[in-house]
């Protein structure tokens, strides 16, 4: 059952680029490990500010793998200091 994970963000003021950077960096960690289909990162169409990424997998089991390495977790840290609070993460299953 494909596994899909949604993380949307909204960067503070003058880290709109970095956010981006960092997201872009997330996926190339992931990309083309066990289990990994896709990444995206997006933007909205609106002027929300918000940037988007979309990352899906097999299963969950990968994903969870995936987010807890060494790589993930530090690029992370770092997007989490630069994003306004009440970032929207999210997973779905396919049906």
């Amino acid at each position: 059952m494909t596994y899909i994970r949604l993380s949307v963000v909204k960067p503070r003021p003058g880290f709109e680029e970095r956010a981006v950077e960092l997201l872009e960096a997330m996926s190339a960690a992931t990309a083309d490990s066990p289990g990994w289909q896709a990444n995206y990162v997006l933007r909205p169409h609106d002027d929300s500010g918000e940037v988007a990424r979309i990352s899906i997998y097999n299963d969950e089991a990968s994903a969870e793998r995936e987010a807890a390495t060494p790589s993930v977790l530090s690029l992370r840290s770092e997007l989490l200091l630069i994003i306004e609070r009440g970032h929207r993460e999210r997973a779905f299953f396919s049906v």
